[in-house]
């Protein structure tokens, strides 16, 4: 083979598009991956060891919320005196409970830190989208939960209700002004999978925050984080509420049916174990690794930034480009305004004007687009009228739970035990989160979404109790499924039971908080289910039939975003149509412009890669330019897997693919 020939199989070729980072940072690793043997092996050894901690969180939780305590309370004593004695034996369960919750969280960021690059988040728009430039790439059909089209993020009243210290009840929520909630499609956006997350992102991601390459900055970074949270973790007041057993003689925890007691305790010191000796160990493992493998991960820090600043900048001037009217457009109306006969001119121009004009009319008009804002419209009122009926029990739920742990709810045997007695501290953990002011310290509410997606079966997470969070197959008729009607009829028992258990006196409540609780009660009582159910079910057939109108039709591409497309191109024209020659002209020269700059930095994006990869990873790559007028999204490279990609999945982590 001559050295021409073996040079050629060495080229590349591939296009300025995103994802090119991902390829660049993939082929960077392999050239050095002997040399970083020792980060990886730790890092991955480290990552095990927060896997392990999320596990076992996960069964800590399980026990703690699936534990019904023996109480030896006596019948003979007053029903308050019952309350707090149940209250007081509940307490450390709960704060057992918490710690769970908390040590989920602490891991599940622990593990963020570690898979993800943080050269690749710094380029990339927030979930909830970008800004008022950004892209609109969100497909209606790519989410499996059933929501309105403004889900995306959601356009309904969040965030506006009365705090727990209001007693007015009810609300007037017509006279809320609806605005959008980022909290809202958060908690839309952790039910989806990997998949519908990246239909969703593709158009807002540039590069993909997987990490495909180690550096140094990313590794010190990662094991400053994961201190912090470890040290968290073992501050909680769970640990040292355990810590005084051997001191008190006594066990903390009350007793339980079965062994869930003996199983809470040994997951506990399971946990401690590894936040004590196994994780710290795996942390300074890391640490030697990342200094053993300091000098080339430095310069791989320094070769990452190399070659992403030149592409981001042309990535910018290319959406930039984008932003402007096209150039042909605007010669057309300046070949117009030459026109010598001024009369013909006139002509010319408002025929164009009328069918601009015409064109905007013909998208406003557009039957679908009619239809979807009429149903989006009775989404809006049927949302709010289902949150007119539960916001007395979301302030009744505020009111039994003491911070995020204590629900003040008392088994009622014959009424409510067993799985019913968990179901409703369920319940009243979900509503608790509903339908509330902006706090102090700057969380907002997430509106009735979560409910109604935990209606329709679409699972938050594996940790919580949800007997019927199955999600079956989606029907495709219009009508519910057995299991959502299922799901809503229990919903609905549970509501009444609220109401009957507080005029029963089965709640504990403290002094302060009674006169507002009659009030509550009272107005819980007043619950209609058959009502509730009815505005549900036209709500979800709403929502139905609305992304129904945009499927394909004939073969023919009928969605909301072609028609906005469609109907900006329509504005841009019609500015152009009614602006002067002497606009025009500006307008051209600063289209010149944006087409220069543009250029001129794809051909100092080329230069920089075609040096990067001879010099770093001895081959040559061909970039070549794409159109000026393409769209950009991310692409789902499932060919090149990220470092942690294998570990995760065998652990049954979700993988994300942008």
């Amino acid at each position: 083979m001559t050295h021409s020939e073996l040079q050629r199989d060495i080229d590349m070729e591939c296009p300025a598009y995103p994802g090119l980072i991902t390829l660049l940072d993939a082929a960077l690793y392999r050239t050095f991956e002997g040399q970083l043997t020792a980060t990886v092996s730790s890092a991955n050894a480290t990552l095990s060891a927060f896997l392990q901690v999320k596990r076992q969180s996960n069964k800590l939780l399980q026990a703690c919320r699936t534990a019904i305590p023996r109480l030896t309370v006596s019948n003979q004593q007053p029903l308050q005196q019952q309350q707090q004695q149940q209250q007081n034996l509940l307490k450390n369960l709960y704060t057992m409970e918490s710690f769970a919750v908390f040590c989920m969280g602490c891991s599940s960021e622990a593990i963020s830190q570690i898979t993800t690059d943080k050269l690749a988040s710094s380029a990339n728009l927030s979930t909830g989208g970008g800004g008022d430039n950004a892209t609109e790439t969100t497909d209606s059909s790519t989410s499996s939960s059933l929501l309105p089209l403004s889900s995306s993020p959601p356009s309904f009243p969040l965030g506006l209700f009365s705090s727990s210290s209001s007693s007015q009840i009810p609300v007037d929520f017509s006279k809320v002004i609806p605005q959008s909630s980022k909290r809202s499609w958060e908690e839309v956006a952790l039910r989806l999978t990997a998949h519908q997350q990246h239909d969703i992102r593709k158009g807002d991601c540039w590069e993909s925050t997987k990490l495909y390459c180690p550096d140094y900055v990313w590794g010190h970074e990662s094991i400053l984080q994961c201190q912090r949270l470890v040290r968290s973790m073992v501050k909680h007041d769970a640990v040292l509420c355990m810590t005084l057993v051997p001191v008190l003689d006594k066990h903390v925890l009350p007793e339980c049916a079965g062994n869930t007691r003996e199983v809470i305790m040994n997951v506990f010191e399971n946990i401690m174990v590894l936040l004590k000796h196994d994780v710290p160990l795996r942390l300074q493992q890391f640490r030697k690794g990342i200094e053993s493998d300091a000098l080339i991960s430095k310069r791989l820090y320094l070769v990452k930034n190399e070659y992403r600043a030149p592409f981001r900048a042309f990535l910018e001037a290319h959406l930039h480009f984008q932003m402007a009217p096209r150039i042909e457009l605007v010669e057309e109306y300046i070949q117009i305004h030459e026109e010598t006969d001024n009369v013909h001119k006139l002509e010319l121009l408002k025929e164009k004007r009328r069918h601009v004009n015409q064109k905007v009319q013909a998208c406003l008009s557009n039957g679908n687009f009619v239809k979807a804002l009429a149903m989006e419209e009775k989404c809006e009122k049927l949302e709010i009228s289902m949150a007119t009926m539960l916001f007395p029990f979301c302030e009744l739920a505020r009111l039994l739970c003491d911070g995020n742990q204590i629900v003040g709810l008392v088994e009622v045997p014959g009424v409510l035990e067993g799985d019913d007695f968990l179901r409703m501290q369920e319940l009243l953990r979900t509503l608790k989160n509903l339908l509330y002011k902006k706090n102090e310290c700057g969380s907002s509410s997430t509106g009735i979404r979560p409910l109604l997606m935990d209606l329709q079966g679409i699972s938050r997470d594996p940790s919580f109790i949800n007997r019927n969070a199955v999600k079956e197959e989606e029907e495709e008729s219009s009508s519910m499924s057995l299991m959502d009607q299922q799901r809503l009829s229990t919903l609905c028992c549970q509501l009444k039971h609220i109401g009957m258990l507080g005029t029963s006196n089965r709640f504990v409540i403290g002094k302060k908080d009674k006169e507002s609780s009659h009030a509550l009660i009272e107005a819980c009582t007043l619950f209609n289910g058959d009502v509730f159910s009815k505005v549900y079910r036209d709500w979800y057939n709403l929502c139905k039939r609305q992304r129904e109108i945009f499927n394909k039709v004939d073969g023919v591409e009928n969605t909301l975003d072609e028609i906005v497309k469609q109907m900006r191109q329509a504005e841009i024209e019609t500015s152009i149509a009614i602006s002067s020659k002497q606009d025009l002209f500006l307008a051209r020269e600063r289209i010149h412009m944006l087409w220069n700059d543009r250029q001129q930095k794809f051909d100092v994006l080329e230069e920089t890669l075609h040096d990067c990869c001879l010099r770093e990873m001895d081959c040559r790559l061909n970039l070549l330019p794409i159109n000026e007028y393409v769209v950009l999204s991310l692409p789902n490279i499932q060919s090149v897997a990220g470092i942690f990609d294998i570990g995760m999945e065998l652990a049954g982590e979700i993988v994300s693919s942008c």
